[in-house]
């Protein structure tokens, strides 16, 4: 059975107290949080997982838009940093680089074994209209697999940092999720989409039907 919005905030306001910005500009996602533990079955409780979403939370802008999308990507603003490196690379390494950081946290967070590539995105560059030269492959895993290595110490980084334990942080983005990792996934990559241009951006998209972990 779903809280009332009432019993949320009363929740929030034991475990938080009074004075806290989770019963204003944040109540959107910690409301979506309860709901969504109400229609999955997890161990953990709504009431234990209020200290840690507030924690997450803190120093970012929550946004008011209930969707999948706006919740990662609020979720996933202490990844900026990450992302700021990977814009170094060519476009096809970017575009890779992303896909990798998407697999990865999905991954992390659902407890499934780490993906070491894509490939269908591999395959396609190397029967593409102009064939990668033959090192692509191994330069695209070399690529892969230290973005992977940063993405997973990054996560181990916020959850310290943070003070959150690790299973709080995977439980919320499964959560806020309906316990869907190809949707995760895809909500993830959907935020990459400002990094590119008009017609790069195009080219994104269309690669979200390769789903995880494809």
């Amino acid at each position: 059975m779903k809280l009332s919005d009432e019993e949320k905030k009363k929740i929030i306001q034991d475990v938080l107290g009074k004075n806290t910005s989770a019963i204003g500009k944040n109540f959107p996602l910690f409301s979506a949080l309860a709901d969504e533990l109400g229609n999955i079955n997890d161990v953990l409780s709504f009431a234990e997982l209020v200290p840690s979403l507030n924690s997450l939370l803190s120093g970012t802008i929550a946004s008011t838009v209930l969707s999948t999308a706006s919740f990662v990507g609020v979720l996933l603003f202490p990844f900026v940093q990450l992302v700021n490196i990977i814009n170094a690379y060519q476009i096809g390494h970017r575009m890779y680089s992303y896909r990798c950081v998407a697999y990865t946290i999905t991954s992390w967070a659902f407890d499934k074994p780490k993906v070491t590539g894509s490939a269908r995105v591999l395959s396609n560059i190397n029967n593409g209209p102009i064939q990668a030269r033959q090192s692509a492959t191994k330069e695209y895993n070399k690529l892969w697999q230290e973005t992977s290595f940063k993405v997973v110490d990054n996560l181990n980084a916020v959850s310290v940092q943070k003070k959150i334990p690790v299973n709080h942080l995977k439980a919320i983005f499964r959560v806020l999720v309906s316990n869907q990792p190809d949707r995760f996934c895809e909500s993830i990559l959907t935020q990459f989409e400002k990094e590119f241009d008009s017609n790069t951006r195009n080219i994104w998209k269309s690669n979200y039907k390769i789903r995880y972990p494809q």
